[in-house]
């Protein structure tokens, strides 16, 4: 069985931790800082810190943030939001960050992957998917959830893989912040799509649930 691994994910929006449903009602739970270090107090492997306004508004991410997280968590971090280019990406790991997470860019620009992992290893690259259902078909979005693209969401995942990257950030809009966890068909579904379950992290929804179903989908056949 593939070891269980704990990433909570804070999303960031004006320099303060949200959580919302259905990327909808934001509400300001905290300072991201501090909840990370709580997060890594209470056993958490690594955190994921998404800049989710960052794209949407046109700006970069957040480096002075990146600056104090790495100054007060001895935990690997991954950062995102507005990572556009190599350039965009360089400062994030001067600051401190152990990854960065591309999602829209990616999207807009697949050979953005490759660059990344060509010049920082497959290891330091993230790629972020958020998808909804759409007529039965799971569709990739953009641009923190706002715009539809023609991207199937598995198919968009094994590409991501094969152009280089370390790791799979997936987000279901269906099911954010509603605390109901996934279905166990879409596990499934994920086990069959191709994409290595080691670099496989689904974003729970809520509370951490989904783990133990979701290392076991893994480790068995349906």
């Amino acid at each position: 069985m593939l070891a269980k691994r704990i990433s909570p994910c804070l999303d960031i929006k004006d320099g303060q931790t949200v959580k919302g449903i259905n990327f909808l009602e934001l509400k300001n739970v905290g300072d991201p800082v501090e909840l990370g270090r709580r997060y890594s107090d209470e056993g958490a492997d690594e955190l994921v810190f998404l800049d989710i306004s960052a794209t949407l508004e046109g700006r970069k991410t957040f480096s002075e943030l990146v600056k104090r997280i790495a100054e007060n968590l001895n935990i690997p971090f991954t950062v995102g939001g507005g990572i556009s280019s190599l350039e965009d990406a360089a400062p994030l790991l001067w600051a401190g960050a152990d990854k960065v997470s591309i999602n829209s860019a990616a999207v807009r620009n697949p050979q953005l992957i490759s660059d990344l992992a060509e010049k920082y290893g497959s290891q330091f690259v993230v790629v972020a998917i958020d998808a909804r259902r759409v007529d039965g078909r799971w569709t990739v979005t953009t641009h923190g959830g706002t715009r539809f693209s023609d991207r199937e969401l598995f198919a968009w995942a094994r590409e991501a893989q094969e152009r280089g990257a370390g790791e799979i950030l997936f987000t279901s809009m269906d099911h954010d912040g509603t605390k109901n966890g996934y279905f166990r068909a879409e596990r499934i579904a994920w086990r069959r799509c191709a994409v290595s379950a080691r670099a496989l992290n689904l974003r729970t929804q809520g509370h951490g649930r989904l783990c133990p179903p979701c290392a076991r989908a893994w480790s068995r056949s349906p």
